[in-house]
């Protein structure tokens, strides 16, 4: 597996299009549009955008998922909840638009943002998942993550009731550091600095609880994230 930064608009909006493909096959019904689409693309423009692909050699048409990935100094948290008000902004890592196009893709993309992750050294990592998306949240609660708050409206995207509602969950202290120590036991190639990453499609991350076991198969975070 390989996951690249994509630095162009070319990829950028092939990134795009998949997110957008993976939302309308997983039955989503909200839409980057309307009076938010502005406001979203200011977003991702400062965010650090990924992609993944089987091979090194796979061109960008074969992206099979992807996560974008900002600190909060680059651009502000999304919504207004949690308080992080306690942490310098830079080292606070927001995670989004988590998507996938292939069963037990959003896994690989997850431990390759997880690399990424714990390559910057934050103190917090803020995700914000689609209210109702309760398998996933049982995904992300065996990484670390805890609820924050309750469920926000989001504001970067619509569906024909309004806006969404995401639940804000956050992974810091030690479920952050047991994350990085098994991080940093992955078998992971970076030829440029970790502009990509290579990593066996065998080689897993293990659950920072054991309250919450994964079955292959059965808890993914392939649309967790809006």
């Amino acid at each position: 597996m390989e996951m690249r930064l994509l630095n162009t608009d070319g990829e950028r909006n092939v990134f795009a299009q998949r997110l957008a493909d993976a939302r309308a096959g997983h039955g989503a019904s909200y839409r980057d549009a309307g009076e938010s689409h502005a406001r979203n693309m200011v977003r991702l423009a400062a965010a650090d955008i990924y992609g993944l692909f089987e091979t090194k050699c796979d061109r960008m048409e074969r992206m099979i998922a992807g996560v974008a990935l900002h600190n909060l100094a680059a651009y502000p948290q999304s919504c207004e909840q949690p308080d992080l008000s306690g942490y310098p902004p830079q080292s606070v890592l927001e995670c989004s638009d988590h998507w996938s196009l292939s069963r037990g893709a959003g896994m690989h993309a997850w431990r390759g943002i997880a690399v990424q992750v714990v390559h910057r050294e934050p103190r917090a990592v803020l995700v914000y998942l689609a209210v109702g998306g309760s398998a996933h949240n049982g995904f992300y609660t065996a990484m670390g993550f805890v609820n924050v708050g309750t469920p926000v409206e989001y504001p970067y995207l619509e569906e024909p009731g309004g806006r969404p509602w995401v639940q804000p969950m956050i992974l810091e202290g030690e479920a952050l550091a047991k994350l990085t120590s098994n991080v940093r036991r992955l078998k992971i190639e970076t030829p440029d600095n970790y502009l990509t990453i290579q990593f066996d499609n065998s080689d897993r991350l293990r659950p920072a609880t054991n309250r919450y076991p994964l079955r292959i198969g059965e808890t993914t975070a392939e649309s967790a994230q809006v």
